[in-house]
């Protein structure tokens, strides 16, 4: 059986959204974890080979955001939140805005993915995964979230 991970960031334990309805229960998804998403998605891609594809999600509501995912090492996308905003359409308008994108670049997704992919996976040439590395860019990522739930506090 082929590994395939989808990388996926849902928070609930940290209160980002302002809006009225702050105190309802529920994870945070959509844009606000993009760049945190990215993040995972880039620092687990430079630690595994190019031959375990990854799907990434969080925050694609355009395009432009898929192929951001792509960039970065994703193989395929999921979208979630957009869909649930927008209804069955969003599927299509981000696969439309996708295809322009592309043709701005002069590349398919194929292209696309296999040089990111190709660039900035783990080298299987003896490179071993270091699990302090690992560790630390985990906890790179922990202070992100804090800041951000930082942040957020400050408009209580």
């Amino acid at each position: 059986m082929e590994t395939i991970l989808i990388l996926r960031h849902v928070d609930d334990s940290i209160p980002v959204v302002i809006t009225a309805n702050r105190s309802e229960v529920g994870g945070l998804s959509g844009k606000p974890i993009k760049p945190y998403s990215l993040k995972a998605l880039q620092t687990l891609r430079a630690h595994l080979p190019a031959s375990i594809p990854l799907i990434g999600c969080g925050g694609i509501s355009t395009g432009k955001d898929a192929l951001d995912y792509a960039k970065a090492g994703a193989c395929l996308v999921q979208v979630y939140t957009s869909f649930g905003y927008d209804g069955v359409g969003a599927c299509r308008r981000i696969k439309d805005q996708l295809v322009d994108e592309l043709v701005k670049e002069g590349k398919t997704w194929e292209q696309v993915v296999d040089e990111a992919v190709g660039k900035l996976s783990l080298k299987e040439n003896g490179q071993e995964n270091d699990v302090q590395q690992l560790i630390s860019e985990a906890e790179e990522l922990k202070v992100l979230l804090d800041q951000l739930g930082d942040r957020v506090n400050k408009f209580d």
